[in-house]
């Protein structure tokens, strides 16, 4: 297969201005460009843009995908509405990390396989579509997806044994369709993620009471409603709704931004997840190679009992089958001797199983003796073990 990358950015925050479009258009003539995205296909060369410039100044979300195995995934996030520190519990070599910029933090997850080891390559024109949700879960404070982008760090190996893992965020045990694109995306072992979220609590939905964001909302001072609103309708709040919501949790809650707290349950090392890990893929197979064997052991006792009922059959038959192996044999063809092999083949079976073996002996060596003159059937019979 020939050389194969795949560039997409999406924008959500806000639209692409017309200087912008421009300046995309000239990092590459035959990039799709619309005022929301950026797509480019390479089959040879690669994209003259830095893919980090582009998000910095246009995009909020990217997806890159390689043929010989490389994918990287970054979300752009308000500074304002990330906590950059936190996140950085969850940074692993070669999976997860951020950037600070000015206004913003990026945040990438990444995996490079060697070549022809990601079993789960397409053309990467639909991974952009699955994982840009993961962005607006990420601002509420669902950080799952960063998680599971640490769990890739021990997948690959690429963490010490030493290390402790971030807060084990709710939900794990029930991935929406976004965080299980991820999963494919990323290439993490389903079985590692069930190991992980043994610790995990039932996810939920922390809706603000109407009643007290009502209270909390007329409780604001004029002057910080007022700026919202400017914001708002100068188009620098891009989502309203959640930042208020958010300004809500932290006024009345003292609550991370987070939907977890880093002093839950005492937290596991690699070594430990690791372990579980091997104990669990290794239960697995036990258990696989069990019903496995079962259903070999099923499928022989089915076979025996169909030949079984096959060799009744052929031994109520008996004189029927001699004469068509005999007009088989009268045909001196190939395929009439090796059709004559079978039935005798069977009928030798049949006697067996009906005690007959004496009568059918005799019957083959008559056989054989009228038709010594046909060395090929001869030879036949030979192999297949009728020597009579």
């Amino acid at each position: 297969m020939s050389e194969y990358q795949y560039y997409g950015f999406q924008a959500i925050d806000r639209p692409l201005s017309e200087d912008d479009m421009r300046w995309l258009r000239g990092l590459s003539t035959r990039a799709q460009i619309t005022t929301t995205s950026f797509v480019n296909v390479y089959n040879w060369g690669d994209f003259r843009g830095d893919p980090i410039k582009l998000m910095e100044r246009c995009f909020d979300v990217f997806v890159y995908a390689a043929n010989w195995g490389s994918r990287r995934f970054m979300l752009r996030l308000p500074r304002a509405s990330f906590d950059a520190a936190r996140a950085e519990l969850h940074c692993a070599r070669d999976c997860v990390s951020l950037r600070q910029k000015k206004d913003c933090v990026l945040l990438e997850f990444s995996r490079d396989d060697e070549p022809g080891e990601w079993e789960g390559w397409d053309d990467g024109s639909g991974w952009l579509a699955s994982l840009t949700p993961l962005r607006g879960d990420v601002l509420d404070g669902d950080w799952r997806c960063l998680y599971l982008a640490w769990l890739c760090g021990i997948e690959i190996e690429t963490l010490p044994e030493s290390a402790t893992e971030p807060p084990v965020p709710p939900g794990m045990k029930d991935l929406s369709a976004p965080l299980r694109a991820l999963v494919d995306f990323l290439g993490i072992d389903t079985e590692l993620i069930e190991v992980a979220a043994e610790r995990s609590a039932a996810h939920t939905t922390t809706e603000p009471p109407a009643g007290a964001l009502d209270k909390w909302i007329r409780s604001l001072p004029v002057a910080e409603k007022d700026e919202l609103l400017l914001r708002i309708a100068q188009g620098d709040e891009p989502n309203p709704r959640r930042s208020l919501v958010q300004s809500f949790k932290e006024a009345t809650q003292g609550h991370h931004k987070t939907s977890y707290d880093e002093d839950s349950p005492a937290r596991r090392t690699v070594a430990q997840i690791s372990e579980a890990w091997q104990q669990l893929s290794g239960a697995k197979q036990r258990h696989l190679a069990e019903q496995a064997e079962k259903e070999r052991e099923r499928q022989a006792r089915a076979e025996a009992q169909a030949r079984k009922k096959h060799l009744e059959d052929i031994a109520s038959r008996a004189d029927a089958i001699w004469k068509q192996a005999s007009a088989w044999i009268a045909k001196r063809t190939p395929k009439g001797y090796d059709r004559a092999v079978e039935l005798l083949s069977d009928l030798k079976d049949a006697a067996a199983v009906a005690n007959r073996t004496e009568e059918f002996d005799e019957q083959l060596r008559d056989l054989r003796e009228r038709h010594a003159g046909k060395p090929s059937l001869i030879r036949r019979l030979e192999q297949a073990g009728l020597e009579g």
